[in-house]
């Protein structure tokens, strides 16, 4: 589970799950004191933290996090995955790709009806959440 895919942004894994880390998360991932492993992007280096405060995160989510590009982790736009819920593990497709993830259509227990969410994380049994 700790093969890394060839991805246009930086992938990490701790403990089984892999992720696209921060630029704080990459400082521990490149100190040997710490047992992360870590790939380069193929075209973007690690993002800052997402800040708290709503005005920062619209600015920092509008010029950094939603830029597109052609995959996240591997993921590309059509791709069809399994997502991880709450409760449950279910289908669901790629919209689009992100620099902070991948936007996901999935389908809701009442038939017609679907939801949409930003997977940015796939755990150790290949489920994204």
């Amino acid at each position: 589970m700790s093969e890394y895919p060839l991805s246009s942004v930086p992938a990490a894994f701790d403990r089984g799950h892999l992720y696209s880390p921060t630029l704080a998360e990459t400082a521990y991932a490149l100190d040997d004191r710490y047992v992360y492993d870590y790939r380069p992007g193929d075209l973007f280096e690690p993002m800052p933290a997402a800040p708290r405060e709503p005005k920062a995160f619209r600015w920092w989510w509008s010029t950094g996090a939603r830029v597109a590009t052609p995959d996240f982790l591997g993921l590309r736009t059509g791709d069809t995955l399994t997502v991880q819920h709450v409760t449950s593990v279910g289908p669901g497709t790629v919209l689009a790709t992100y620099r902070a993830g991948a936007w996901v259509e999935y389908p809701y227990a009442v038939p017609g009806k679907s939801g949409r969410t930003l997977v940015r994380r796939r755990n150790n049994s290949s489920h994204w959440y």
